[in-house]
């Protein structure tokens, strides 16, 4: 369902996004004074513990400054996506820190990382508590859509995954070689139209997939939303 490949960091123009190992999330779990905090990193390192080819979707990322390496906040997802193809992201920034962008630029990133990891992710999912405006604005930066609904924490939020024109992209790529297919049979002509056509097909077939995918997905909420009605 999503590809297992572990990475040691993510860059941005400012920022570094780190993942935790387990030894560095035993650390932070072991220093965290806040009891709230404290208890979410026992659920990100039991994550972590019981799903180990998963961990990059259980594990705290730490947002660092290029400059000079300072810890500024935080972000993680609440585990990889589930069945109806969501998964959970959760951010937090230094007081000192916000107000400059860094939590948006830091989330867009990691949202860009988990949609690049799993072809069964399509929404992205936040909660934040109704007073809080500077999460909300994030949010709306990111283009994510109130749902209606209310979390554990708040309102909740949700980021659709964007469609992806195959079509467009390998009409594209046949066109480029069916040039060269046709220049060397010295007919280019020939040549555009055939790359052309496997191009369409091609990227229609994996557009028309997608869209299956989606419309799955979409289905599957819908009927766990009305399952879970009063």
């Amino acid at each position: 369902m999503f590809k297992h490949k572990e990475i040691k960091e993510l860059k941005t123009k400012r920022l570094i996004l780190v993942p935790l190992d387990d030894a560095a999330l035993r650390v932070r779990l072991d220093t965290e004074p806040d009891e709230e905090m404290k208890e979410a990193l026992g659920e990100m390192l039991a994550g972590c513990a019981r799903h180990p080819e998963a961990r990059l979707w259980y594990t705290e990322w730490q947002m660092r400054l290029k400059t000079d390496g300072t810890i500024i906040g935080s972000l993680d997802f609440k585990g990889p996506p589930d069945e109806k193809g969501e998964a959970e992201i959760g951010y937090g920034t230094d007081a000192a820190y916000r107000g400059s962008g860094y939590t948006t630029e830091a989330a867009r990133a990691l949202i860009d990382w988990a949609f690049s990891q799993s072809e069964g992710l399509f929404y992205i999912m936040a909660e934040t508590a109704p007073d809080n405006a500077a999460s909300q604005r994030v949010l709306e930066k990111l283009k994510f859509k109130p749902t209606g609904k209310t979390g554990g924490e708040g309102p909740r939020y949700e980021l659709e995954r964007p469609a992806t024109s195959w079509a467009a992209i390998f009409m594209c790529l046949g066109l480029s070689v069916g040039v060269s297919f046709g220049t060397g049979l010295g007919n280019t002509s020939i040549g555009m139209c055939l790359g052309l056509a496997c191009g369409l097909g091609l990227g229609s077939l994996l557009d028309a997939e997608e869209n299956k995918k989606r419309g799955r997905r979409r289905a599957k909420r819908a009927n766990t939303d009305i399952e879970n009605v009063p």
